[in-house]
């Protein structure tokens, strides 16, 4: 096709290429184009029996090659941990990460069946209505308390006492919560003796672009649950903060199950510089709940609602506070130093006995049980990249030292209805289980790991840790 310099068409080619055209003018400028070639240009000055040729050049180039790599939309509110994350190492271990905002789950209750219902191999159960706490098994181990998990908060310890009683009676606020990592049986090398593996709770980060965010949400829910969950966030300068607190009341869908429960958090942080960050955490949690008691499969077929237990209740203080300090020596080399401590107790009370279907003599003191944790910790990690000829590597090295100082105490309680929870030996003198004990223990960790990567496929990453354990009882 060639166009006049007014862009309407001159002329157009046969198959061949010919063409011609009559015109008044002296000169033109003459457009020669054709889909998928190049347009070009001629200036021409008309004489008679003027012979035009023009060959267009193909429209193409050539370009290094191009690799386009595409992700499914997620189905799943699950995804796994990178080979290094900070410092720590989790190649070769099988990980899973929940991703809570994209979960369908209820998280004002904390419903375990909803949020762990994608982790393949887990043991689940629940005994209270809010979330309270937390019962899940890995690897066919009993689930309760989640005792045969290493707990963590944000990378720190948050069980009764990782030794000797590790019990999980707090548990982080799911609407708190960025994501869930959950490590399998080889975490022990770097988490310590609990053998189905690491639970860590990772609470979200400050808000980067917003002095202030607040954020409120208040569920209500059958048999008089009320929750509320209200956080603040925000940056200002180098000092960032994350804070929440979360309360949760109800009656329970059966009698006798009634629950309250408080819920406190505070994440401080200051950016020094590039390298260099410190952050201090503290947490309070406080709940009191009323036990239903358990049932015969008799009792169960008869009515699930019922419960013979009226006088028994479950109370559970925990204080968890950590301080940790992060610092990246270069591009390739990380070290973190966190210090953290809880100073806890439980305490229940009750008619206990292990025939469920016995009556309670509401004339006779209820059993009281007291424990107090009170541990601390420190644990230094360095984790550092480098090269093996063109393969890249990393290690990790670590220390742990952990020190606990707990008590329990059985003895008789009040023979009345409330959550009393004071001996009350001078009523009760002749009462015959009486047991008072202290369990100090001592742990001191060294730990290592090392990825070595021999194609983008493969790796293999050993790893040792040396454990000194000392257990009391007195």
């Amino acid at each position: 096709n060639f166009l006049y310099p007014i862009r309407q068409i001159l002329t157009t080619t046969n198959e061949m290429g010919y063409f011609e055209f009559v015109t008044s003018n002296t000169s033109m400028t003459i457009v020669f184009f054709y889909p998928s070639y190049a347009v070009a240009e001629q200036e021409v000055t008309i004489t008679n029996d003027l012979v035009i040729d023009e060959i267009l050049e193909p429209l193409s180039e050539e370009m290094d090659e191009v690799v386009v790599k595409a992700q499914r939309a997620k189905v799943f509110a699950l995804k796994r941990l990178k080979d290094v994350e900070g410092t720590a190492i989790f190649a070769g271990k099988k990980t899973e990460v929940i991703l809570l905002d994209q979960s369908t789950a209820s998280l004002a209750t904390n419903n375990a069946r909803q949020i762990y219902n994608q982790v393949a191999g887990l043991n689940i159960y629940e005994n209270d209505d809010a979330g309270l706490q937390l019962n899940i098994g890995g690897r066919g181990l009993d689930p309760n308390r989640t005792s045969n998990f290493n707990t963590r908060q944000n990378g720190y310890d948050i069980s009764a006492d990782v030794l000797g009683y590790p019990e999980s009676y707090y548990t982080t606020p799911a609407e708190a919560l960025k994501e869930i990592q959950i490590i399998r049986g080889a975490a022990s090398l770097q988490y310590g003796t609990q053998f189905g593996g690491l639970v860590n709770f990772k609470i979200k980060d400050p808000e980067e672009d917003k002095e202030l965010s607040l954020i409120t949400r208040n569920t209500l829910g059958s048999f008089n649950l009320f929750t509320n969950f209200t956080s603040l966030s925000g940056t200002v300068n180098k000092f960032s903060y994350y804070s929440y607190f979360n309360y949760k009341k109800g009656d329970g869908f059966r009698s006798n199950s009634e629950f309250e429960s408080k819920n406190v958090f505070g994440h401080f942080g200051y950016q020094f510089n590039d390298k260099t960050r410190l952050a201090a955490e503290i947490t309070y949690m406080r709940y009191l709940a009323q036990q239903a008691g358990g049932l015969t499969d008799t009792m169960f077929e008869n009515d699930p609602f019922q419960s013979n237990r009226t006088r028994n209740w479950f109370q559970v203080d925990w204080l968890l506070y950590n301080l940790k300090l992060e610092h990246q020596f270069s591009e390739n080399t990380n070290a973190s130093l966190s210090f953290f401590g809880l100073d806890a107790s439980r305490y229940a009370i009750g008619f206990r006995t292990n025939r469920v279907d016995q009556v309670d003599d509401l004339n006779e003191p209820r059993d009281l049980l007291k424990g107090n944790f009170s541990n601390y910790g420190l644990e230094a990690r360095l984790v550092s990249n480098y090269k093996i000829s063109d393969k890249k590597a990393t290690f990790l090295v670590g220390a742990k030292f952990y020190n606990a100082n707990n008590d329990a105490l059985q003895g008789p309680g009040s023979n009345g209805i409330d959550p009393n929870f004071d001996l009350q030996n001078d009523d009760f003198p002749n009462y015959p289980n009486q047991s008072a004990f202290d369990f100090p223990n001592l742990n001191v960790a060294l730990f290592g790991e090392h990825i070595f990567y021999f194609s983008d496929k493969l790796s293999v990453t050993p790893g040792i840790r040396y454990e000194y354990i000392k257990t009391k009882l007195s």
